[in-house]
């Protein structure tokens, strides 16, 4: 029988939270370089809008990924939190500028920065299994922001997670939004290769 999802989120971000500051930088490092090397390879000559988040807890750190994608000139986007189970809204970022508090505690760019509908999205996460089923932190936020977008045009998922977030299966539900790919300090995965 699968454990719950109440159970695996519990015991992925306790094993996360004992990442040291040491593990942490690597990781941020390497997740940066496969990364941006898959922005790449989806992009092709393309710059399109990637959307990611800013970090908090024991998240894997995208401070790297944003810089290296802001030299590559790929246009950043961070996401605004409205409610709970409501697609987040994406506003425009560049380093250096500033962040806000926004409703929920989290930092969020201004709101009269302009927003818009990024082609890639990285996404954190609880857990995850290899067949793409991303376990977030419970509120749905993500799952109903992959909707929204993927309803109105292509939009490639990407986990962003440390290996040991790795379960043999996530429990999904009908309305999980699955990802496209994973990447890890060890490895990119193509989730439609694994199912």
């Amino acid at each position: 029988m699968t454990a719950s999802k109440i159970t695996i989120r519990k015991h992925a971000l306790e094993r996360r939270d004992l990442i040291s500051p040491a593990e942490s930088h690597e990781a941020a490092s390497a997740v940066r370089t496969a990364a941006l090397e898959l922005t790449r390879r989806l992009a092709g000559d393309a710059r399109p809008a990637v959307a990611l988040y800013w970090p908090i807890r024991s998240e894997v750190n995208t401070r790297p990924l944003i810089e290296a994608l802001h030299a590559q000139a790929f246009p950043i986007l961070l996401p605004a939190m409205t409610a709970v189970r409501q697609p987040l809204r994406f506003r425009a970022f560049q380093p250096g500028d500033e962040l806000e508090k926004g409703p929920f505690g989290l930092s969020e760019p201004s709101a009269e920065r302009p927003e818009g509908r990024p082609a890639i999205v990285f996404a954190p996460l609880a857990a995850f299994d290899r067949g793409g089923v991303r376990l977030g932190y419970g509120g749905g936020i993500y799952d109903a922001t992959l909707q929204a977008l993927r309803a109105a045009g292509p939009v490639t998922a990407v986990g962003l997670a440390y290996a040991l977030q790795e379960c043999d299966a996530v429990p999904a539900e009908s309305h999980d939004q699955r990802l496209n790919f994973i990447i890890t300090e060890r490895e990119t995965i193509d989730c439609a290769d694994t199912r």
